[in-house]
């Protein structure tokens, strides 16, 4: 399975999905990878009602997209694999799922969260989570769109963030 990009951000697919990303990751599917919102028949309808043409949208709970994608019979797919929280990929990477980066996209403001940056609000637990996927050696960058800098973000986080690593 070619996993293209890793993408948290919960607002899932949007334009920016839709039109920069598919178009610097041209993928054959796009996975959205959450427990609580591919039990969500509504959601998981509207999902697959933006998908962009001739790209295949499909929303799996973590272990069935770990299935998936780690489906010998899928090895030709090219996936653009989509996170609500940095937890959902903890909980791919504890189901076998292999990718050795994660873009930390739009996370909203909620009570407890603190800023990244000017879209990116976290909280506790998800910088715990970030944390697990630094130790296990993934790259975390923070990337808005597919042109801003890939650079490693773990450093700042580790100083924005010091109280709750």
């Amino acid at each position: 399975m070619a996993i293209q990009h890793v993408r948290m951000d919960y607002r899932l697919i949007h334009g920016q999905i839709l039109v920069a990303w598919n178009s610097s990751y041209p993928s054959d599917e796009i996975l959205v990878c959450n427990d609580k919102v591919a039990t969500d028949p509504l959601q998981v309808q509207l999902l697959k009602a933006v998908a962009p043409s001739g790209v295949r949208v499909r929303i799996f709970s973590l272990k069935d997209a770990a299935d998936y994608i780690n489906n010998p019979d899928n090895a030709v797919r090219k996936l653009f694999v989509i996170v609500k929280y940095a937890e959902d990929a903890v909980g791919l990477m504890d189901y076998g799922v292999k990718f050795d980066t994660i873009n930390l996209g739009n996370q909203a403001f909620v009570r407890g969260s603190e800023k990244l940056n000017k879209s990116v609000y976290l909280t506790e637990p998800s910088i715990k989570a970030i944390k697990v996927l630094h130790d296990r050696g993934l790259k975390i960058t923070a990337r808005m769109l597919p042109q801003d800098s890939s650079a490693e973000q773990w450093p700042t986080l580790q100083k924005l963030f010091a109280k709750w690593l």
